[in-house]
């Protein structure tokens, strides 16, 4: 059987959203495992300090600063990675922005554009510009959901619309990119990144983590970590026969 070291070693993958979160801690195991990861993140010196990490402990990285939502910047990201690299076999959609914060009477037309334009126009950009490559390559594509692509969030219609519609393009990427390669979703519960902290201070941050904790078995808040580990576990050797799925990530807090 091929062991994960074995299987990530010289592949080449690109992590959108990479410089922060999810996104890094993503970027920080597929390069431990062994693979070239193109950095890509909107905010130019978090994408440059991920990769400059990632080469300061042996690894190889580049960093990309892109808008996933521009189609030629997300060309030129493909691109980067194949230029640079030589191929490329993974990808991961984990670039996103936050929510209005509104009910849906009060949401603006161009707020709701502005959210969806980057976490679902996005994730279709760049696995479009994609497929082709890791078709040839026999690799795997991992696009971020939600749990609230399933139970809803408040005041959180446009995300909740985007991260629905995230799963159903996955399944059908899958079909197109079967039988060459594997495309899977993962639905995280809360996970306490920079963006889940945005605007708290101590006090506030306190009390949002203990009404959110209360709500999941495991007993804490999910960390980076948890959910870079399923995303390795979908983009590699031992999830060959898994495409088309969600694989729910969240501590228990909810049962699809």
């Amino acid at each position: 059987m091929t062991s994960d070291r074995e299987w990530f070693a010289d592949r080449v993958a690109i992590v959108t959203g990479g410089g922060s979160g999810i996104g890094q801690a993503i970027v920080q195991g597929l390069a431990r495992e062994g693979s070239a990861v193109v950095v890509a993140d909107v905010v130019p010196a978090s994408a440059a300090q991920t990769a400059a990490d990632v080469a300061r402990t042996g690894g190889r990285a580049v960093d990309v600063v892109v808008d996933v939502s521009k189609e030629d910047e997300v060309a030129r990201m493909v691109k980067t990675a194949v230029d640079r690299f030589g191929r490329l076999d993974l990808l991961v959609n984990c670039a996103g922005n936050l929510p209005a914060g509104k009910p849906v009477v009060d949401l603006a037309e161009a707020e709701w554009r502005s959210l969806l334009d980057v976490h679902f126009t996005g994730t279709f950009l760049c696995c479009r510009a994609s497929m082709e490559r890791i078709a040839e390559a026999g690799g795997s594509i991992v696009n971020l959901s939600s749990s609230y692509a399933f139970k809803g969030r408040p005041n959180g219609a446009d995300y909740s619309a985007a991260k629905a519609g995230i799963f159903g393009f996955t399944r059908i990427v899958a079909s197109e990119l079967a039988p060459q390669a594997t495309a899977n979703a993962l639905a995280p519960g809360p996970i306490d990144t920079p963006r889940w902290r945005t605007g708290l201070d101590p006090e506030q941050l306190a009390a949002k983590r203990t009404k959110r904790v209360k709500d999941v078995p495991m007993r804490r808040l999910g960390r980076p970590e948890d959910i870079a580990d399923a995303a390795l576990f979908l983009l590699g050797p031992h999830a060959r026969w898994i495409t088309g799925q969600v694989l729910h990530v969240n501590g228990g807090e909810f049962y699809p």
